[in-house]
């Protein structure tokens, strides 16, 4: 692929080139509605004008075009992903001198779907949060193994399209903040994530890897039969605090001043109880929310729990 230059001079040869992304023009597409909105900046759905397949666009703040690229490049090394949305091409908008991300089209947000049970009072049977996770574990396992840590999992970034004979399908979304498992976190004292879904390595400025993708999955896993996030805090302080006390204190973090006596028993059965996750499925979810991201589940071992080798009726 030719080289080129994204506007503020970041070269194209960089993450998006190595992986071959193709480079299009946004005046192949008829922009239709906006379906997402954040810090990041604004995602809307389009129509390509000579095909008529519908597309998702993203269009980032302004200097972000760095940012961008490095998204195509980790959403290129996921192509062989099916938990993964698609990358469709970088598309150049000329006369703006700016760069967006054209994915497949695939439909609401868990996040939505999530939100719109809970305002009627149902949340996910287990059975219906059983076939939603082994999507997503799978994902997230291959995800892994092709060297790329999500590290911003929530039910905001996962979409869910039409039903392809084994379920609803599920697609990852969002690798703003994706890194590779190789490349060392960023050399700043800023949190980047959404704090809910944080694992305690995160929090604590720890080094990461590719549990805290796990952590990620067990609260909303949680959140998926309880009906409510896990966690709901407004600062880091109290997000670590409230994890402790939901999972008691493990023997590394004893000696912080939590305000949390050392003999506190985990709460987390008590905030999904029984008639809402099974043993075989709480097993799971205890193993996805070990505090110590040695002791916590891969993904690929999640998928092995006997939780999942029961048959779900449809």
């Amino acid at each position: 692929m030719r080289e080129a230059s994204c506007p503020g001079g970041v070269p194209m040869d960089s993450a998006a080139a190595r992986n071959d992304v193709r480079i299009g023009s946004l005046e192949s597409y008829k922009l239709l509605s906006k379906i997402g909105e954040g810090a990041f900046g604004v995602v809307r759905k389009a129509r390509h004008r000579s095909t008529g397949q519908e597309v998702a666009i993203k269009s980032v703040r302004a200097g972000s075009g760095e940012a961008l690229l490095r998204e195509a490049g980790m959403l290129a090394t996921c192509a062989s992903n099916p938990g993964v949305v698609e990358l469709r091409e970088v598309a150049r908008d000329a006369e703006m001198d700016e760069l967006h991300l054209v994915m497949e089209y695939v439909g609401p947000s868990l996040l939505d779907v999530v939100g719109a049970r809970r305002r009627v009072g149902s949340p996910f049977t287990e059975s219906e949060a059983r076939r939603v996770m082994k999507r997503l574990l799978g994902g997230v396992e291959m995800m892994h193994g092709h060297g790329v840590v999500h590290c911003d999992l929530k039910p905001g970034n996962v979409l869910l399209g039409g039903e392809d004979g084994q379920g609803r399908v599920l697609k990852i979304c969002d690798l703003g903040l994706a890194r590779s498992v190789d490349t060392p976190p960023p050399d700043t004292a800023e949190l980047e994530g959404t704090l809910w879904y944080m694992a305690p390595e995160q929090l604590l400025g720890d080094k990461i890897g590719t549990a805290v993708d796990l952590w990620s999955l067990g609260c909303v896993m949680a959140e998926l039969v309880a009906g409510e996030p896990l966690f709901q805090e407004a600062n880091v302080y109290e997000q670590v605090v409230n994890i402790v006390r939901l999972l008691g204190i493990p023997d590394q973090v004893s000696s912080m001043p939590f305000g949390v006596s050392s003999s506190t028993p985990s709460q987390l059965r008590d905030l999904v109880p029984e008639e809402k996750l099974s043993q075989a499925g709480f097993d799971v979810l205890h193993g996805l929310l070990e505090y110590d991201p040695k002791d916590r589940l891969s993904a690929a071992a999640a998928l092995q729990m006997p939780w999942f080798a029961v048959e779900d009726d449809r």
